[in-house]
């Protein structure tokens, strides 16, 4: 399964305009639904069928096993976190530490708003622990946002917004870490949690030039 999805694809996955693909959709989402509700354990094909409204035949025309299921669901929730976002940051005139404070806004927007795709995620990563096939999915999801990571680390450190002595390997796993755990944090505790990664991060010339643009 290939999570590497253009844009036209990913609109077309999420807002599909022929018949086919909304009903695809529609399984996919009621899916989404039955898995945020009762986890793997309880997915069943034929609760997912009723909830969107067809027979169960309909869903294995469109998903031929739950495996299927689990790989459409993958793309499906993948999409989700590629294009819904949190509101964007101020510019600070740093193109890493904005990308940074985009990650942090992200997070924050899916607590306050898309609570359901932070409990699917948590759902496929405690299913990929006993299920290898599934872990191949979870890890292809991951890809794509550690890979973003990657790229803010990158150019954080090659434009000089990052402090030079950090190790590019060794700061990119820190702050996966880091932005995983902000996923449960909440309020007052997330803010500090913002700040401190970029405390850490910031050379102290560009940390005292950009408080004003938090």
């Amino acid at each position: 399964m290939d999570l590497e999805i253009t844009e036209n694809h990913l609109l077309e996955l999420l807002n599909p305009s022929d018949e086919q693909g909304k009903r695809k959709t529609a399984l996919l989402e009621a899916t989404f639904d039955v898995i945020a509700e009762v986890g793997f354990e309880g997915l069943r094909t034929r609760a997912v069928a009723e909830r969107a409204g067809v027979n169960i035949a309909t869903l294995h025309y469109y998903f031929p096993s739950k495996q299927a299921l689990i790989e459409g669901l993958a793309q499906f929730l993948g999409a989700k976190f590629v294009a819904l976002h949190g509101p964007a940051p101020e510019p600070s005139g740093y193109e890493a530490l904005d990308a940074l404070r985009q990650e942090f806004s992200d997070g924050s927007y899916y607590q306050k708003h898309q609570p359901k795709m932070l409990i699917v995620m948590q759902e496929f990563g405690l299913r990929g622990e006993r299920d290898p096939e599934v872990q191949k999915i979870v890890d292809m999801m991951y890809g794509y946002w550690l890979r973003n990571l990657e790229r803010i680390v990158t150019a954080g450190l090659a434009d000089g917004t990052f402090r030079p002595e950090l190790d590019r390997e060794q700061t990119q796993v820190m702050l996966q870490c880091l932005l995983a755990g902000a996923s449960v944090s909440r309020g007052e505790m997330f803010k500090q949690l913002q700040q401190g990664v970029e405390r850490w991060l910031l050379t102290e010339e560009i940390w005292k030039a950009t408080r004003g643009t938090e």
